[in-house]
């Protein structure tokens, strides 16, 4: 039931985006694998954990550099840092799987994914505070929500236990960032 949870919210992120996946190539998921292996519920969370975290870290270095508010800045700053160590993580698991990372998210208006034209307002707005503290809820909440998922879906240890971490991280970060405005 929760491998079909997963798969359901990885299928509805899609829809989401609002555009059909990319033509070929595409990166071929790992074929299923036994209970504790890689395979494609772990393919699927890890490569749009990426897609999503690549985002993240361009909105949170911005606002890191523009916020008013020397609080946030460090918060945002102290975010990204947190996304890069993840996203080596996240990289790690894949080329340990030998499976190669395509970002099949790239373009993609995706719930909690920052898109290219918000990262623009976000350079260009007057009131970045605001701005950035929108994004970088809508990041950690469906983030948080794509990462419990995982955490019961898949069944490889490594990644069940980067998705719990993300998931408790996240939540903190929320409350975290509730004391910021």
């Amino acid at each position: 039931m929760t491998r079909l949870m997963l798969a359901v919210l990885l299928v509805l992120g899609l829809a989401a985006c609002g555009q059909a996946p990319p033509p070929a190539p595409m990166a071929r998921p790992a074929p299923s694998a036994p209970a504790g292996g890689f395979g494609a519920t772990e393919q699927a969370f890890v490569q749009l954990e990426i897609a999503t975290d690549d985002q993240a870290v361009r909105m949170l270095d911005e606002g890191a550099r523009r916020a008013s508010s020397t609080r946030l800045r460090n918060y945002a700053r102290a975010l990204a840092s947190s996304r890069r160590g993840e996203l080596t993580e996240l990289h790690g698991l894949l080329n340990a799987a030998g499976v190669r990372y395509e970002n099949l998210h790239a373009g993609h208006d995706m719930p909690g994914m920052p898109t290219n034209a918000e990262l623009i307002d976000l350079s260009t707005t007057s009131d970045v505070d605001t701005t950035l503290v929108a994004l970088v809820r809508a990041h950690l909440t469906e983030s948080a929500t794509v990462a419990r998922s995982a955490a019961q879906a898949v069944t490889h240890p490594a990644t069940r236990a980067l998705a719990t971490r993300m998931a408790t991280a996240r939540t903190t970060s929320l409350t975290e960032l509730s004391t910021l405005n």
